[in-house]
């Protein structure tokens, strides 16, 4: 045994580089192939592309073997690259700038519900082996300027070959390009999620001094809400992964809504998100900017619809169950309910929605103005749909009761998601269960909308996160649902057959600004009544 930790082989530092980006491009890429497959029309591109993919490889991986520098980049990229191909691989997951930031604010809960088994075992072999066998194998150098040469020459003419090759198809990759060549890179490993990384850091340097600009000073009660004879409080809950399509109230074959369906909510049918990830819809539909024109960097910079309600004299909550608010309660009354202890909804790290509702209850209760309450709800959030409700709600059966969901069928991955949306409808009954009890002390509304759909293994992809140009339909079709109390109608003004007659109309979350401005009756000049989708419903509209 003595003899084999001895007796290393040995190995020339060129070959190393040569096999490590062999390995790279043949063990951990196997999504990034896909997608070069789907988006190159002839054989002669794809293979011109692939032989200048491996060219930039081989370039990069010598040109780094230098003495005290190649082991430790080897082996860097490929446990990056292990890491990463597990979950493009086993989920679709695009591991971009955005996701990172995801990951970053992830609490331990929810991060050992994607540590699972088969995630160790793919380490295991993809990664920590291979990389036991870079420490293990004796790499020779030689002398620095020969090396140094030796590097330069490589790299030099394996960029030339890359650059004649990409040039010799250059129609072909031009084709591709326009079939969305930038989710086909953001997928190759390790490059891909370095490249994030390394966006996500330049990002927090820019911002770290941002300063958030004033927005919507101006805000004031306008007259009905001002004179209203009991407070308004609106509950707006900011649903979790919930895709349109699940939702019986959308046509869904499946009952999910039951009790929504009793309490004649305003449903809207049509809504687009503006994101696939949370920190893009979040901040996007709380920023007063439209989808084309958003940035997350111009959201940071700017006060969000929170500070607005807040200018105006409202009573502001956030409570969040759900990786944090992104910024946008920076300022308000901010209260995380993502680690409490509650032993019947409280598991794995994660508690299921209803452990608002006890403080919920008694918020609006002790309302004596204008209150506005957010619940970031934890929803649908996968991959462990089944923690997200509890055991002895389960109108679906069988379902997925793993963190792994390949172990899972289909049919069990569907029914766990569905109880999902089924529980989502049951919280919302009893938010509005809980504005109606209030009803002779407070005038109630609850808007709901979530921040992006979820896939469920359509075209092999699950969970959510893809670029918004080439994203499916299950990740950016979201539902939005309304209800007002007859108190708050009448306060209000609020023609509810009006609206009723606007829920096949496409919105999306552009509008979620300007409604709720209007449903709080905020006067103000940042408010643009042509996105407020009850506008025209009040009588009179408010101006």
């Amino acid at each position: 045994m003595a003899a084999f930790f001895t007796r290393r082989p040995a190995i020339n530092a060129t070959a190393l580089g040569v096999l490590i980006a062999l390995y790279l491009l043949a063990a951990a890429n196997i999504t990034f192939w896909g997608k070069a497959w789907e988006g190159f029309v002839s054989g002669m591109g794809l293979a011109a592309f692939g032989v200048a993919t491996l060219a930039v490889f081989v370039g990069v991986m010598v040109g780094l073997s230098f003495r005290f520098i190649a082991k430790p980049v080897y082996i860097f990229a490929i446990l990056v690259a292990a890491g990463a191909s597990y979950f493009t691989d086993t989920f679709g997951t695009i591991i971009n700038a955005n996701m990172i930031e995801n990951v970053l604010a992830t609490n331990s809960g929810e991060t050992g519900e994607f540590l699972t088994a088969s995630f160790f075992v793919h380490m295991l072999v993809f990664g920590i082996l291979p990389s036991l066998l870079v420490m293990w194998v004796q790499v020779i150098y030689g002398p620095f300027r020969s090396r140094l040469l030796t590097n330069a020459t490589v790299l030099v003419v394996m960029l030339l070959v890359a650059g004649g090759l990409i040039f010799s198809h250059l129609g072909e990759v031009r084709a591709a390009m326009r079939r969305d060549f930038n989710a086909m890179m953001e997928v190759l490993n390790p490059a891909g999620p370095v490249s994030a990384a390394i966006k996500v850091v330049v990002q927090m340097v820019e911002n770290r001094h941002a300063v958030r600009e004033p927005y919507g000073r101006d805000a004031r009660k306008g007259e009905w809400i001002a004179q209203a004879k009991k407070p308004v409080v609106t509950v707006i809950v900011v649903g979790e992964s919930a895709r349109a399509m699940n939702f019986s109230l959308n046509g869904y074959a499946r009952d999910t809504n039951p009790e929504l369906a009793k309490l004649g909510v305003l449903n809207f049918s049509n809504v687009t998100s503006c994101g696939t990830e949370t920190s893009i819809s979040l901040r996007c539909m709380f920023s007063g900017f439209q989808r084309t024109d958003f940035s997350k960097s111009k959201a940071i910079a700017r006060e969000s619809l929170m500070d607005v309600y807040k200018n105006a004299g409202i009573d502001v909550h956030w409570w969040d169950n759900d990786g944090g608010a992104k910024g946008v309660a920076n300022g308000v009354k901010y209260t995380s309910y993502m680690m409490r202890t509650d032993p019947d909804l409280c598991q794995s790290g994660a508690c299921q929605d209803d452990i608002f509702l006890g403080d919920l209850d008694t918020l609006i209760g002790a309302a004596t103005g204008p209150t506005v309450v957010v619940l970031h709800q934890r929803g649908s959030h996968g991959p462990a749909y089944y923690l997200r409700y509890p055991d002895t709600f389960r109108p679906f059966q069988p379902d997925c009761r793993l963190y792994q969901m390949n172990d899972c069928s289909s049919e069990e991955i569907v029914n766990a998601y569905d109880n999902t949306i089924a529980y989502t409808d049951r919280f919302l009954a009893r938010v509005i269960g809980l504005l109606d009890k209030h009803r002779a002390t407070a005038s109630g509304a609850m808007f709901f909308v979530s921040d992006h759909g979820e896939s469920l293994g359509e075209n092999g992809v699950f969970m959510h996160g893809a670029p918004f140009a080439s994203a499916p339909k299950e990740q950016t079709h979201v539902p939005l649902i309304a209800w007002m109390s007859r108190e708050y109608d009448a306060a209000s003004g609020f023609d509810r057959a009006c609206a009723a007659k606007l829920s096949a109309l496409p919105f999306s979350h552009d509008n979620v600004y300007h409604t709720l401005l209007g449903m709080m009756d905020i006067r103000t000049s940042v408010y643009r009544p042509e996105l407020d989708i009850f506008g025209k419903c009040r009588v009179p509209a408010v101006n």
